[in-house]
């Protein structure tokens, strides 16, 4: 995702965070139920998962904390 995009959005997808995290959508959905990450906001109308910058910066250090690696 480019730089002026990432300026000007305010949600992201569920695809979008996955790849920006190197981890599979898969994952991300597994480490939700699992309770590894806190629950992403829902559309009620269709269901998706949105993350915020915030969420994204979270979730990085949340995978971070748990490598202990900085991977």
């Amino acid at each position: 995702m480019d730089e002026k995009d990432a300026k000007q959005r305010t949600t992201y997808r569920t695809s979008e965070v996955a790849r920006e995290l190197g981890i599979s959508v898969e994952w991300l959905r597994k480490g939700e139920e699992r309770g590894f990450f806190p629950p992403a906001r829902r559309d009620p109308t269709n269901g998706h998962r949105y993350y915020t910058r915030k969420d994204i910066e979270h979730l990085r250090n949340r995978r971070t904390a748990r490598n202990g690696d900085g991977r």
